[in-house]
């Protein structure tokens, strides 16, 4: 319902207007008051839209709890660049043409050209296979200017919202919230909420290019859930953004334990060059995907690959007598299962859990038909972590048996 509602209220805010408006509908008097209409009220979709996009960029706990997690937020964060560059290419199509030079054409030009850009870098894959992450990001952090310019545009050029005393209110107050969004994002952030600062107290290189790294708070810890994750950042080795990283574990009160797989330019060299003592910044913890286990006490855990690290906490907090939790992780090999003992261990220790690891190798991709539990009477729930093409086909199968979606919970991460 997000697109439908965010789209509908700017339309809402016109139609009002409209009715109450007893003015001409053109600015020239040879104009198509439609066509002027059309365009306008498009315009003010796509600042809604990148207005609202900017406000998810912020990274509020309020605004992620809203929409479920902070990888739902960001998927409908890229969803909705895509549609407010569609609507701003019909507002392109359909807005009249002014002879006369204005300062507000050039700022609208620049401004479509730069967040066309922007979108194609970010969704195109082409783009997103060759750009690096840290160079992407650099390009992103200009999506808050050039709503600036969009913003410019609008108040430049000539406007039928001018006229309009409500639309003219939403119009500057969504400027405001997108604009104060930004240089809260871009500047202020970091003032108000400093990252937790932690030690690398604890470096094992794994196999099958797995990284696990524990630290210990050297100042006020985090105190995640489980399931949670969190942004990290290495001063010491990387400049630029943090990367998302799963709480595997917490030892303790001031230690964590996150699992990093070689994928990329950043997990390799993070692999090679981390060492005991260095500095880590963390932001969070995020995520709520662990916070719908309550639903039922017959669930059933999914992991793909590296998409076990926040079974590893969910499975060591489980503390209900009564829960029935079936959890499987899938491999291609056994070599690859690097948490296979720990979480035996954890399933021997803790009544109402039963692990399994799946070798797609030898057993063929993992199917609901393959789960004993999957056919148990009555409601279960099912978490699924790990690669696309996994969490995909295992939502199909589960759908197809009669699961229904609500009782579906997964959670993926992809920043762009």
């Amino acid at each position: 319902m997000f697109f439908p509602v965010v789209i509908a209220f700017p339309v809402i805010v016109w139609t009002i207007d409209l009715l109450l408006y007893k003015g001409p509908l053109t600015l020239d008097g040879a104009e198509h008051p439609l066509q002027r209409i059309a365009g306008e009220m498009t315009a003010t979709c796509v600042l809604t839209l990148l207005a609202v996009n900017l406000l998810m960029a912020t990274r509020s706990r309020r605004i992620e709890k809203f929409f479920g997690g902070l990888d739902r937020m960001f998927r409908i964060h890229r969803k909705s660049a895509m549609i407010a560059t569609g609507l701003l290419l019909l507002h392109v199509a359909v807005s009249p043409r002014f002879p006369a030079p204005n300062p507000g054409k050039p700022l609208g030009v620049l401004a479509l050209v730069l967040l066309f850009s922007g979108v194609l870098i970010s969704a195109a894959p082409f783009f997103k296979q060759r750009l690096p992450y840290h160079n992407w990001l650099k390009k992103h952090r200009f999506m808050g200017l050039f709503f600036i310019l969009a913003v410019g545009h609008a108040l430049l050029v000539p406007t039928l919202f001018s006229k309009l005393p409500l639309v003219r209110a939403y119009v500057l107050d969504i400027a405001l919230i997108g604009g104060a969004a930004w240089i809260y994002r871009a500047f202020l952030r970091h003032h108000f909420r400093p990252p937790h600062r932690y030690e690398v107290t604890e470096v094992k290189r794994l196999g099958q290019n797995v990284l696990a790294l524990e630290m210990a708070a050297t100042g006020s810890p985090l105190q995640p859930l489980p399931g949670q994750f969190a942004f990290f950042s290495f001063p010491g080795i990387f400049s630029g953004e943090p990367h998302p990283f799963t709480i595997a574990a917490t030892p303790d009160r001031n230690r964590i334990r996150i699992a990093v797989k070689a994928l990329g330019d950043f997990t390799g060299s993070l692999r090679e060059k981390i060492e005991t003592g260095d500095e880590v910044r963390v932001d969070g913890p995020y995520g709520f995907f662990a916070e719908g286990a309550s639903r039922s006490r017959h669930r059933i855990w999914i992991a793909g690959g590296i998409g076990i690290t926040p079974f590893l906490t969910m499975a060591a907090g489980l503390r209900d007598p009564e829960a029935r939790v079936a959890l499987y992780w899938t491999v291609n090999r056994k070599e690859e299962a690097c948490f296979d003992k720990e979480l035996q261990d954890i399933a021997r220790r803790t009544p109402g859990l039963t692990y399994t690891l799946w070798l797609s190798e030898e057993n063929g991709p993992l199917t609901p038909d393959a789960i004993p539990e999957a056919g148990s009477p009555g409601s279960f729930d099912v978490f699924l972590c790990g690669p696309e093409s996994l969490r995909k086909s295992l939502t199909a199968g589960f759908l197809a048996t009669g699961v229904p979606r609500q009782n579906i919970h997964s959670e993926e991460f992809s920043l762009r």
